[in-house]
């Protein structure tokens, strides 16, 4: 599977960032032939709840069917490649979100669908969440997508990997003073669970007032693609950038050998209530916008606000 990684870099204009993103499908297919173009989350641009961004509503979200898939629909029929839109605020029309990934078929219909599980920041308030996760099968194979903060949670992957997923997409975000720290978790996910990661971010500033505060979120790109043994390939942090890679399934290694040993009978627990299971995150993060005083507002609440703005 050569699959092309395009690392994207948010513009003013939406309509110019849909045009770059088109305009790199093109170039990168002219060049080679590719099975799977991949992009990042949000790629259109930062979503209408990010801070500072009200007036985009309506602009980097749409509907789903749409025009903006279809233009994408025709593009991958064109040129005969899949394309991976690794997130799309998706308008459910009925005043709600969900942060949705498609991906589109060498015929341009949508062969496969991910919604977003572990909603971020103001997510947890204006988007709804997925509430079970799996694998897609396409001619190569099992594959598994993980929207971002999804990637996160460790079993995600390991389920996505247990189902029979060899290759697992992450649209996601690099942020700057996440980016070591990135790197390593993609490298390590991988070797863990004997899988191949690609993972594809994008480049930008998003700034605005939260509250009374100013918050600036930069995004460092760092897309890359990682094996069982490591890195093969890993962008620039400041621009676009188009990654193109061969990959193959991965061999059977020490992760699969691990996932052998398993004693699932000892991992009950992670079926029964676990700690902080009964917050309600949205309710807190409306309380720490207005001020007011929600439920749990203790220590751990306390970090949720202060920490809140460094993410979508």
């Amino acid at each position: 599977m050569r699959v092309a990684v395009v690392q994207t870099q948010w513009v003013d204009d939406h309509e110019d960032g849909l045009r770059n993103a088109h305009q790199a499908i093109e170039d990168v297919c002219s060049a080679g032939d590719i099975d799977l173009v991949c992009f990042p989350e949000f790629l259109l641009g930062p979503p209408w709840y990010m801070p500072g961004q009200d007036g985009l509503k309506g602009r980097t979200d749409t509907p789903i069917p749409g025009p903006v898939v279809d233009g994408f629909q025709t593009l991958a029929r064109k040129l005969g490649t899949h394309i991976l839109l690794g997130s799309i605020v998706e308008d459910l029309q009925d005043g709600m979100y969900r942060n949705t990934s498609l991906l589109i078929g060498r015929q341009g219909v949508i062969t496969g669908r991910a919604i977003k599980a572990h909603a971020f920041g103001n997510e947890m308030v204006v988007c709804r969440q997925a509430d079970s996760l799996g694998v897609m099968s396409t001619e190569f194979g099992q594959i598994g997508i993980a929207v971002c903060s999804d990637f996160w949670i460790p079993e995600v992957i390991r389920l996505l990997a247990l189902a029979g997923a060899r290759t697992i997409f992450v649209p996601g975000g690099t942020l700057g003073q996440n980016q070591p720290l990135m790197v390593n978790a993609l490298r390590t996910a991988a070797y863990l669970n004997d899988v191949n990661i690609v993972y594809a971010s994008s480049v930008g500033v998003v700034r605005g007032k939260r509250g009374d505060r100013l918050v600036e979120i930069h995004f460092a790109g760092t897309s890359l693609v990682a094996r069982p043994e490591g890195v093969i390939a890993q962008a620039g942090s400041d621009k676009p950038e188009v990654l193109v890679v061969d990959l193959d399934e991965p061999a059977p290694g020490d992760g699969r050998r691990w996932q052998q040993l398993r004693r699932p009978g000892a991992y009950q627990k992670l079926l029964t209530p676990y700690a902080g299971q009964n917050r309600d995150l949205a309710a807190e993060l409306r309380a720490s916008l207005t001020g007011g005083q929600g439920p749990h507002r203790g220590p751990a609440a306390a970090a949720t606000s202060a920490t809140e703005g460094t993410r979508p």
